[in-house]
């Protein structure tokens, strides 16, 4: 069993329908659509099937979900969008065909981009889902558009990481000093945080496998190098990810730079987000490090017992042939016998002849082992 055990999972219904389908995008489109909203106004967040749904649980959201309106900060969270609810919502919201088509086309690049009345960000956070395969991680796309009064996301799976964020201003309402990059920046904080449960995980393994690589068995090795193998891509393809977020957070450092007053507030938190990521790289570079020192110890392993057996088995040869060379003159010999010829001493009463040729042959066979063993083939 694999050491890297990852503490998050995906629902049993999700799991059940992500183990048979054939790519992401198909166990994507196969969660429910989840909508949920908050408000300056109110005092919890609202729960929804869909926008239709929740337009029916609060009226004064709609004049937000027909013009893009409304009284006070506001954000309206999407889980799994349907084609029809993306569209419905950039028409709304009035939002760049550029940007309606990253979300469409799940553009996979994380960045921010300024359009006008918002800027646009793509993130990606890791999860864990069960394939044919095996249970492996997987990024999950996630969109915000944020507004000076509001922001729009999109979470194309199902992650914790909205949840996190709506629990957090919950908790903190009385002490926050609330704006659309706060929330902006929470969201950021909180899919960087879910990136150390994995590291922690990748740390515990890397280790246990490291401490067993002199007590591994020769017969082990084949499966503990491709147990490396698949370790060794976790890490590398966790640690694309921290990197891709590096330049999200310079970004949104220069956009809150740039519009002062409330986002400067935000500015002083994302250093911290920073060396948490730096921190996490600088982790997963030391894991390789003690996957690719494991992975050379299991090579040279194997490579010396390779040699090893190679030489049992040329040495197990060798004495095969030098069995082979005495033993086939004495065929020789025996064989000459055996044709139409007088064999010595044939009329006599003597077993003398019988006894010489006896002797002739050990005496050969004596010849030939020390021969061998003064040429060391034995």
């Amino acid at each position: 069993m694999s050491p890297f055990t990852f503490p998050w999972r995906v629902t049993p219904s999700t799991a059940k329908e992500c183990r048979f389908s054939m790519d992401e995008k198909e166990c994507e489109l196969s969660e429910p659509t989840q909508v949920a909203f908050i408000s300056s106004q109110l005092d919890s967040s609202l729960r929804a099937s869909s926008i239709k749904e929740l337009k029916a649980l609060y009226e004064p959201l709609g004049p937000l979900l027909e013009d893009g309106t409304y009284n006070g900060l506001w954000w309206l969270d999407i889980t799994a969008p349907s084609e029809d609810d993306i569209e419905t919502l950039s028409r709304i919201f009035n939002l760049h065909p550029l940007t309606t088509e990253d979300i469409k086309t799940r553009e996979t690049r994380e960045k921010i981009e300024l359009f006008g009345p918002y800027y646009f960000l793509s993130l990606r956070p890791v999860r864990q889902i069960e394939t044919r395969e095996g249970v492996r991680t997987s990024p999950v796309n996630v969109y915000a558009v944020v507004f000076r009064d509001g922001v729009l996301s999109f979470s194309l799976a199902s992650n914790p990481h909205a949840a996190h964020v709506r629990s957090r201003i919950k908790e903190h309402q009385s002490q926050l000093y609330l704006t659309s990059d706060w929330i902006c920046y929470a969201l950021i904080d909180d899919i960087v945080d879910g990136f150390a449960p994995f590291i922690s995980q990748v740390e515990s393994g890397v280790e246990i496998m490291e401490d067993s690589v002199s007590i591994t068995r020769p017969d082990d090795i084949g499966l503990a190098l491709q147990q490396i193998y698949k370790c060794r891509k976790e890490v590398l393809h966790i640690r694309q990810l921290l990197n891709d977020k590096t330049d999200v957070i310079r970004s949104f450092a220069r956009h809150c730079d740039v519009f002062g007053a409330s986002s400067s507030q935000v500015t002083l938190y994302l250093s911290d987000i920073q060396d948490h990521v730096l921190t996490m790289i600088a982790n997963l570079d030391a894991a390789e490090q003690m996957l690719s020192r494991g992975q050379a110890k299991y090579l040279s392993q194997l490579s010396f017992d390779s040699t090893r057996m190679r030489n049992q088995i040329m040495t197990a040869l060798g004495r095969l042939s030098v069995i082979a060379g005495i033993v086939v003159p004495l065929q020789f010999v025996t064989g000459l016998f055996g044709m139409n010829v007088t064999v010595p001493a044939q009329g006599a009463n003597s077993l003398t002849a019988w006894f010489s040729i006896l002797g002739v042959l050990l005496g050969l066979v004596v010849l030939f082992l020390t021969i061998a063993r003064r040429m060391r083939m034995l």
